[in-house]
């Protein structure tokens, strides 16, 4: 399904081919100071950073070298790993060293992009901000710090998830719903494809099951869409304000493992963009090589334990 989107105002504020957060059912699936050793457990608590094109450990410092080149880079995260956000925010921190870079992120929805502007410049002080943008429950320990580090350094930074309600509504009603919506996309797809069936897979094959449930299921992909496409479309008006900067934008994996979820929609609207993908994958071990189901799956692996 593909549905031109028309509304009253416009939002403002290497890679291979082809994933979802979780919420709940209609929550959606949406959803500092580290010795630099070249070595895959650079991390205390051991973690290991595998080239996904090389399959073999790299430096944070080399991996660093290599994302700054990018016009795009998603850092893909479990949303529960204290270990994959102190990576995220030092690798937000080390690009930041090297290019002018604008943040995006999916922790906060587009209509809270004012309250965000306000608070970084000034015009708001933390509790003001805090009451008006409903930032996640684990904001203080995990996204502040690229906050903080956003308001220090004058970095911008995109509210770049979709308004909450919008995405019940397509839920409930699908991609119709967004119609009209000033915080729709204007472009959405739901298609079937290799996101489809990675969803439906996620989704405990809920969808294989025919009936309501499968018709449900459909719903619930083009919500989960709606949030891909509301991503997609904030990464690349922020290229499209900030000539020549970096977009560094955290999400939870599933939006862009395999290249596929906001990945594939920011290259339908800009095919030629250099985009690479970092994903967390929790396990008891430190890999110096790709595991079997990670092959495809990002540029760069963070193999973590917490």
């Amino acid at each position: 399904m593909c549905v031109r989107l028309s509304r009253m105002r416009a939002f403002q504020p290497s890679l291979r081919p082809a994933h979802l957060v979780a919420v709940s059912l209609l929550s959606l699936v949406a959803c500092n100071s580290i010795a630099s050793n070249p070595v895959s457990s650079f991390v205390g608590g051991g973690t290991s950073i595998v080239d996904g094109n090389l399959d073999q450990s790299v430096s944070f410092d080399a991996m660093i070298e290599h994302l700054a080149t990018a016009d795009v880079v998603f850092l893909g995260e479990l949303h529960d790993s204290p270990d994959t956000h102190r990576l995220q925010a030092r690798t937000t921190r080390a690009l930041s060293d090297r290019r002018d870079v604008v943040v995006s992120l999916e922790m906060f929805e587009r209509d809270a992009q004012d309250s965000v502007d306000l608070y970084l410049g000034g015009g708001h002080d933390e509790a003001t901000f805090l009451a008006q943008s409903r930032p996640w429950p684990n904001y203080d320990p995990d996204y502040r710090p690229v906050i903080e580090l956003a308001r220090q350094r004058g970095l911008p930074v995109v509210a770049g998830n979709c308004y909450r309600p919008l995405a019940s509504r397509v839920a409930k009603e699908g991609l119709v719903a967004a119609v009209g919506d000033p915080w729709a996309a204007l472009h959405a797809q739901a298609g079937p494809g290799a996101y489809h069936d990675q969803f439906m897979d996620a989704m405990g094959g809920m969808g294989a099951h025919g009936g309501g449930m499968a018709a449900r299921m459909e719903l619930i992909f083009q919500a989960q869409c709606i949030k891909d496409e509301a991503m997609a479309e904030g990464i690349v008006d922020a290229l499209a304000r900030h000539e020549g900067a970096l977009v560094v934008h955290w999400c939870g994996r599933f939006h862009s493992d395999f290249g596929l979820g906001t990945v594939e929609r920011v290259l339908r609207r800009r095919p030629h963009l250099k985009i690479l993908v970092v994903s967390a994958v929790r396990g008891s071990g430190t890999p110096s090589s790709i595991q079997p189901d990670d092959v495809n799956r990002a540029d760069y692996l963070w193999y973590v334990r917490n």
